[in-house]
């Protein structure tokens, strides 16, 4: 599930010093403090350096992570129909099972991710009054291309997508889950879920471009 890995990759870029030379920020609208803001919790939530990160601290920045992002919302888009098909109890089971996947991914690349380089660049309109944040990553020499998709909702932006190189984790959920239910149907792709046998792989290396499995 490559979005908490990008995400809390993201996160962290921002969570060095604010006079480091390596964190710069194009001019902010209110997506992008959205996004700097979350990235003040995490640096709270942090140890400081050598500091261990322990559970407890895993916990706290899993629960900012998880926050910040539309699960609910991601794993709507990526069934499309098949989401309106569902009964309420399978579509309840499903984002449970998504979110704990996510809080147990982005809790676990905290390590990998200590010491990254980011620039934000200038917000750009998207689809149905979203906002689009891009922002150029760079983990142990690797560039990325992050561009996070933001809506407001109520009083909050919540991040709805998040592309890695031009490529949408949303549509990547999509293709994985069509194929978990073509074969085993929505109950079959639930309990895979549960499991944590479905959707997207973790990050195989710095950058996060895992496909998909």
């Amino acid at each position: 599930m490559r979005a908490a890995v990008v995400l809390i990759l993201g996160a962290l870029a921002a969570a060095r010093p604010a006079a480091a030379a390596d964190a710069i920020s194009a001019p902010s609208g209110e997506a992008t403090r959205a996004l700097q803001s979350r990235d003040a919790e995490i640096r709270a939530a942090l140890p400081p350096p050598g500091g261990e990160v322990t559970p407890e601290v895993r916990k706290r920045i899993e629960a900012i992570v998880t926050k910040a992002v539309d699960l609910r919302g991601m794993a709507e888009s990526a069934l499309g129909p098949r989401w309106k098909q569902m009964t309420e109890s399978q579509r309840k089971r499903l984002v449970a099972a998504f979110e704990n996947r996510f809080r147990k991914l982005s809790g676990g690349e905290l390590d990998q991710y200590r010491s990254v380089e980011v620039k934000y660049d200038p917000e750009q309109p998207g689809p149905d009054g979203a906002v689009n944040v891009p922002t150029h990553v760079v983990v142990k020499g690797e560039p990325t291309e992050i561009a996070y998709t933001l809506r407001k909702q109520k009083d909050a932006w919540r991040i709805v997508d998040i592309a890695i190189d031009g490529a949408s984790t949303v549509e990547n959920y999509r293709a994985a889950f069509a194929r978990v239910i073509n074969k085993d149907g929505v109950e079959g792709l639930i309990k895979k879920l549960e499991s944590g046998a479905a959707g997207s792989k973790p990050a195989a290396g710095a950058a996060g471009k895992a496909a998909p499995g």
